[in-house]
């Protein structure tokens, strides 16, 4: 345990108890709802998470009706959110749930860790968070935290200072208000002991922070081998035929957007267009949408075509439909495609 141990967490949590800010998963013990926030939150910033949570727990109240749920409904609700993997995941942990833990989701890590898809980080966080158990998690936002409290100048990258770190978080968490704590500590990372200029002068523990004394926070974590983000360029096809219908396609559940609906894409437009036979390429581009994926940093490039009747009606492949424009909202599409049918729900 830290020497600091019982400083840091009075401060931690005084400063929460009248700081915190009024998120919805913040109001309930229910470890259904507070893992679905936590994979939701994975990845994703606070705000843009909060209408979907709100929405999905209108739908999937329970972890049953998630259960029960078909994927592809349940794909619907999660799009725009992305990294697919994650709801794929969860909805399969659900069913684990049901059938194999007759529908009761443990309450310590050990039980939590058996259930796929569930990790250290999510395990700690539904165990402090719904059960109120004195266990730590650690994400970012903590591993930031904690190595400048103590000024950890190891790699964060290497296995012995996560553990390190994993350490120091089980040292300060306290056996009473456990849940309170941890997200105290998410809480500061995410709004005061920011990546740079971090808040220090209005910091609650910045008297304990050797990082602070050093006089230079913002170097830690220490961090050796920073990826670089490939740039990859990629293209999409808006098909229309004479009745201003659109062709989309639904991706293979196996594929990285699996279940989802997409318009015809792929790694230049005469790729594209050669796979959907496509004779006439259209000269510029109607669009432009930047998005990331783990590592690459990718720019699609939209472009718009129109086929003749007899040319639109041989074009039938699996997985593929003619579908209007005014019906592109019932479908499910990832983010940057979402981002194509509502360009052309404002156009039309």
């Amino acid at each position: 345990m830290p020497s600091n141990a019982h400083s840091v967490r009075q401060k931690l949590l005084a400063w929460y108890r009248k700081n915190a800010r009024d998120l919805p998963w913040r109001h309930t013990r229910d470890p259904y709802k507070i893992w679905v926030s936590e994979i939701m939150l994975q990845q994703t910033q606070v705000q843009t998470v909060i209408p979907y949570y709100k929405r999905w727990l209108t739908r999937f109240p329970t972890l049953a009706s998630l259960a029960d749920a078909p994927l592809d409904e349940v794909m619907k609700y999660w799009a725009g959110l992305g990294y697919y993997r994650r709801v794929k995941m969860l909805h399969a942990a659900a069913k684990f749930v049901r059938q194999e833990l007759a529908g009761k989701i443990p309450a310590d890590p050990e039980g939590l860790l058996k259930i796929p898809g569930i990790g250290r980080y999510t395990a700690g966080a539904i165990a402090s968070i719904a059960f109120q158990k004195p266990v730590p998690l650690v994400d970012g936002n903590v591993i930031r935290i904690l190595t400048r409290l103590y000024a950890i100048k190891k790699d964060v990258g290497r296995t012995d200072t996560l553990k390190a770190i994993w350490d120091f978080a089980a040292g300060l968490v306290p056996d009473q208000h456990a849940g309170d704590f941890n997200q105290a500590m998410m809480e500061l990372g995410a709004i005061l002991c920011l990546p740079n200029n971090p808040a220090c002068l209005v910091c609650p523990v910045s008297s304990e922070c050797k990082a602070r004394a050093l006089g230079h926070p913002e170097k830690f974590p220490v961090k050796l081998q920073k990826e670089k983000l490939q740039k990859l360029n990629t293209a999409a096809l808006i098909l229309k035929n004479p009745r201003n219908e659109v062709l989309i396609g639904q991706q293979p559940h196996a594929a990285r957007w699996g279940g989802l609906w997409m318009f015809p894409f792929g790694a230049s437009l005469q790729e594209v267009a050669g796979r959907f036979k496509i004779q006439q390429l259209p000269d510029a581009h109607c669009l432009e949408i930047k998005h990331g994926f783990t590592k690459y940093s990718i720019r699609l490039s939209v472009f718009e075509a129109r086929l003749p009747a007899k040319s639109a009606q041989k074009l039938a492949l699996p997985g593929h439909r003619w579908t209007p424009i005014s019906r592109l909202d019932q479908f499910a599409f990832p983010s940057p495609h979402k981002k194509i049918a509502d360009y052309l729900a404002e156009k039309n």
